[in-house]
């Protein structure tokens, strides 16, 4: 029962964090919102992971709460996908690919260079 209040209120910081970064004053010609939850979420989640595996293997049962709670509820592939099919679908073709590009690169990239930190510091 713990664990899945944990795993709640993980969600619910994700959630805002998310909110609020979305929130910010971004350009309205492109999901930048979006694509930066993702980007810092793919970042944070890859360092987390290293990170909380070198320095704190005994509670890797609780690393979920983390991974599933918080960057589940602060990173956002279903609006990701949402706003890039609304691209292709609207005929916005250099923002669909521009969208599709930086999230997937980029998000991958991200994932990659957290890991890398976390390694090198680690």
């Amino acid at each position: 029962m713990k664990f899945l209040l944990l795993l709640c209120l993980a969600g619910v910081a994700g959630t805002l964090c998310r909110y609020g970064i979305t929130r910010l004053p971004w350009p309205t010609a492109f999901p930048y919102g979006t694509l930066a939850v993702n980007l810092l979420g793919a970042f944070l989640a890859g360092f987390c992971f290293i990170w909380l595996k070198e320095r704190f293997p005994e509670y890797a049962a609780y690393f979920p709460i983390l991974f599933v709670g918080f960057f589940g509820a602060f990173t956002t592939f279903s609006t990701y996908a949402l706003e890039t099919s609304r691209m292709m679908l609207d005929g916005q073709t250099a923002k669909f690919l521009l969208n599709l590009a930086l999230q997937n690169i980029f998000g991958l990239a991200s994932a990659t260079a957290g890991i890398l930190l976390a390694r090198w510091i680690f």
